[in-house]
Parts: C-alpha cells; sequence; structure tokens
C-alpha cells in the first residue's frame, strides 16, 4: 500500500489543528497558504503507524476535519491521546 507524500507547501503553511499521543505520534491539520488549481486547500498530516490512517489533501474544511477526526478515533485504539488543540493560525 502506498501513501501519499504530502508537498513542501504544505509543511511551509500554517497548522491549525493538531493531536498528540503518548507513542510520540501526531495527526495535524494544516491549511495551505496557497491552493493548488484543483482547490485542494487542507492537508492532514500523521504520523501514525495505523493502517487506516493516511496522509491526504482536502478541498474545504469540512471534509478535512472529518478525516482528522476519523484518524484520531483511529489511532486510540493504538496509543493514547494526551493533547489536542487549535491553534491562533487560523
Amino acid at each position: 500500500m502506498s501513501y501519499l507524500i504530502l508537498p513542501k507547501r504544505v509543511f511551509n503553511s500554517p497548522l491549525i489543528e493538531y493531536a498528540n499521543f503518548q507513542d510520540g505520534t501526531f495527526i495535524n491539520l494544516i491549511k495551505l497558504n496557497k491552493s493548488y488549481a484543483n482547490g485542494d486547500s487542507f492537508a492532514v498530516y500523521e504520523t501514525t503507524n495505523d493502517p487506516f490512517c493516511s496522509n491526504g489533501l482536502y478541498k474545504n474544511y469540512k471534509k478535512a476535519k472529518l478525516k482528522f477526526e476519523l484518524m484520531i478515533r483511529n489511532n486510540k485504539y493504538n496509543s493514547i491521546l494526551i493533547k489536542k488543540g487549535k491553534t491562533n493560525n487560523n
């Protein structure tokens, strides 16, 4: 199974929500500084080992947020969620 390798633009964009787990893994919701031509404006980046979690690009906040929350719920079976929050980068 191959996972999406996120472009550099994602990592130069502001973090808007995050979830940190006890095993050191995390899931981030990122708003892209500049949308792609196809409309992708948000990214979800994760470092978990859960086979149901994967990086992704999304056109709107609602879809990205749904995926972000689903990934948190799935990874709770592997590790304890220690901190979840929002930043002021909206």
